[in-house]
């Protein structure tokens, strides 16, 4: 979605984990850099990368190598799904996240780094007015087969949680206030659904069951 190293970056650290594997099976990251810096991270004698030992297993190396193959097919779906469900959320007058949206404070910044061919990215958040609403929605969105509860990203299912009380749990409530992150806000990674309208119209049911939304 954006190259650093075309905004001037000299390292690039990426997780190998969500996104790029995709499949939430491996653990992993890649340094990008210089050949000079690669070289002297990977020296027998004092590289960091062979005496620290974060080398990958050569099994996983190769399952996620093997991922990456279509890991530009599924960025631009990731992107398609989210921007559809984050400008239909907004609709409903729910407040939602996501670069991709005009409202979003960002969104012109966003726009000139990226690479406007896989658009805005897989990740929006909603906020839903309260823990217990963002609970029951995540659980009956789970139970309808829309999605997992979990914390990961990237995965071809839609994964959601509620941040404030897991990722981010950690954080002082007051930092948490001064952040935006409310107790109703749910953060979700769109999967690869190829039927978005019918995810959406899903979502939309599970939201009035709850209570979130009239119908």
């Amino acid at each position: 979605i954006i190259s650093p190293k075309k905004l001037g970056a000299d390292v690039v650290l990426h997780s190998l984990t969500k996104f790029i594997n995709g499949t939430n099976d491996t653990m992993g990251g890649v340094v990008c850099g210089s050949q000079e810096l690669i070289d002297s991270m990977r020296s027998v004698i004092d590289g960091s990368a062979m005496l620290l030992g974060p080398s990958m297993n050569s099994i996983r190396a190769a399952s996620i190598l093997k991922n990456m193959r279509t890991l530009h097919i599924r960025i631009k779906q990731h992107s398609k799904n989210a921007l559809y469900l984050a400008k239909h959320f907004e609709k409903l007058g729910l407040k939602t996240v996501y670069p991709g949206l005009a409202s979003h404070p960002s969104h012109h910044i966003f726009k000139s780094m990226m690479n406007p061919e896989y658009g805005f990215g897989g990740l929006l958040t909603l906020d839903v007015g309260s823990l217990s609403k963002a609970n029951a929605l995540m659980k009956l969105m789970q139970n309808k087969n829309l999605g997992y509860l979990a914390v990961s990203l990237g995965f071809y299912k839609t994964l959601f949680s509620a941040p404030g009380t897991s990722t981010s749990s950690e954080i002082p409530d007051e930092e948490q206030k001064e952040m935006g992150l409310t107790d109703g806000i749910i953060r979700f990674s769109i999967g690869l659904d190829n039927d978005i309208e019918r995810t959406f119209n899903s979502m939309k049911e599970c939201m009035v069951s709850v209570g979130i939304i009239k119908k």
